[in-house]
């Protein structure tokens, strides 16, 4: 089974684990435990179906609601003033189906956008045929050319990080976007710091301490600072990536 199939199969799994033991999702879900690229996404998909199941929930609906809407089918000159309150509550309740319903269709194409950027810088940090425009330099020098060349020039690393010293930098086209990317080598390891306006990504919600992914069995971890949002790739165990945060 593909890993677009299995998504396909458990966008129907239900959060409440009512669908654990039924056969149609076993294989999926076997996948979904060997995958750490499908198995974030299931996660994040169960807490958006748990999240849009709860607000479902939360909504006050009159328990006397299917009797009524039965009984207004039936159209006549005058409209009694009950039979209007009724179609007004329905009314009001399906707008409020209708926000919720966008608002997280509007955080699933964030998140989704996000993992895009997730993968594409994974696929810049391990290209290693154009893998730097200028190397060489100490940090202000570094800085002065990414200031030259529109890039990031007042980022902050964290301690970890900032000690070991950029080797080298590249601007990266992202969608009509431009990220900075500062390349550190030591001790026989690479790691890459993505960093881009906070404005030029979806609105998704990062704090100063990092957050970690894994896509396509490469951990990242991303956070956001001052306006900014950093993204540290690197082909390392996850322990290894949080010594230099």
């Amino acid at each position: 089974m593909k890993r677009e199939e299995a998504q396909f199969i458990l966008g129907a799994y239900r959060p409440n684990g009512e669908d654990a033991h039924d056969p149609q999702f076993q294989e999926a879900l076997v996948l979904a435990r060997q995958d750490p690229v499908l198995g974030h996404w299931f996660l994040e998909e169960q807490a958006l179906d748990s999240a849009f199941a709860f607000k479902i929930r939360s909504q006050r609906v009159p328990s006397d609601l299917k009797a009524q809407l039965l009984l207004a089918r039936t159209t006549g000159v005058c409209t009694p003033r009950w039979r209007r309150t009724v179609w007004l509550a329905a009314a009001a309740c399906i707008a409020v189906l209708l926000v919720i319903s966008a608002s997280l269709f509007q955080h699933r194409t964030r998140v989704a956008e996000f993992a895009q950027f997730r993968r594409a810088m994974v696929g810049a940090s391990f290209d290693m045929s154009q893998h730097s425009d200028v190397m060489g330099l100490d940090a202000d020098g570094f800085k002065h050319w990414l200031a030259d060349h529109h890039g990031e020039p007042d980022f902050v690393l964290p301690a970890g990080l900032s000690s070991k010293g950029i080797a080298a930098c590249k601007i990266v086209e992202w969608q009509q976007r431009r990220v900075t990317m500062l390349c550190f080598k030591f001790s026989g390891r690479h790691v890459d710091v993505f960093v881009v306006k906070a404005s030029d990504l979806p609105a998704i919600s990062l704090g100063v301490a990092p957050t970690f992914f894994s896509d396509d069995g490469v951990t990242t971890a991303a956070w956001q600072r001052d306006g900014k949002v950093y993204l540290l790739a690197g082909s390392m165990p996850q322990s290894d990536l949080q010594q230099l945060l």
